[in-house]
């Protein structure tokens, strides 16, 4: 009974470290599957992060485009203002001329003919100044279409700028909770590979207490979590 003694130990042992060491097996597993899901976050918050420059460089490329618009816009409305003043200052002459022609027709009847013939040129230029005048009407209506359609443009950029700022917004939010979600995934790996290494002491601390209250007359003090049998005899661990 005593020289099988050590083989029963040696076999509690072995039973206890095989059994400590598919537990361990399967911490490692759990720990490995949630590495994988943390680096899986990792790379979903890195495409969260690269979308959100995107969004933020289209943006502001809509909104440089829509400041250039307005200056354009801008601009036309001011050469429409400066050809109003210069149609405005063409008409002036000829409605001196006009009022020169009709006071010499009122001072001087001997002056009918010359006076007839100069009606006749003040018909031609009236018909020349509203042609001129029709002219700068056309081109005021077409400078307001324009002005409608750049308005309209412009009403679309602002709504498109707010939907892009919503979409920026929410890519922030859903940054925030990868964030957020990565974190607490460290944290449970940290806790399961502290508990795993607590279970395995435990349960080894166990084991060598049975076998201590089995047997003991035995002595023990080379049996170690940290050593392994090679050749029938304990020796410390190489890893």
């Amino acid at each position: 009974m005593a020289e099988d003694l050590p083989s029963i130990i040696t076999k509690a042992v072995k039973n206890s470290s095989k059994k400590l060491q598919d537990e361990n097996a399967a911490l490692k597993e759990a720990i490995r599957l949630i590495r994988m899901e943390a680096e899986k976050l990792s790379c979903n918050l890195m495409v969260a992060e690269i979308d959100h420059s995107r969004l933020e460089d289209a943006m502001s490329a809509e909104l440089r485009g829509a400041r250039k618009e307005a200056s354009d816009l801008s601009q036309k409305l001011h050469l429409v203002a400066q050809e109003k003043i210069e149609l405005e200052s063409k008409l002036v002459p000829y409605r001196l001329k006009v009022a020169n022609l009709e006071a010499s027709m009122k001072a001087d009847a001997a002056k009918v003919e010359n006076l007839e013939k100069r009606s006749t040129d003040r018909e031609v230029l009236l018909g020349k100044v509203e042609k001129d005048r029709d002219d700068a009407m056309a081109e005021l209506a077409k400078a307001q279409e324009e002005n409608k359609k750049t308005a309209a443009e412009l009403a679309q950029a602002r709504d498109e700028g707010k939907k892009v700022a919503e979409d920026l917004a929410q890519a922030r939010r859903e940054t925030e909770e990868l964030k957020k979600r990565t974190d607490e995934l460290k944290q449970q790996t940290e806790e399961l590979e502290q508990s795993s290494a607590q279970v395995l002491a435990a349960g080894f601390d166990a084991a060598l207490e049975q076998v201590t209250c089995q047997y003991p007359e035995l002595d023990l003090t080379m049996v170690s979590i940290c050593n392994e049998v090679v050749d029938g005899k304990i020796v410390p661990s190489e890893d």
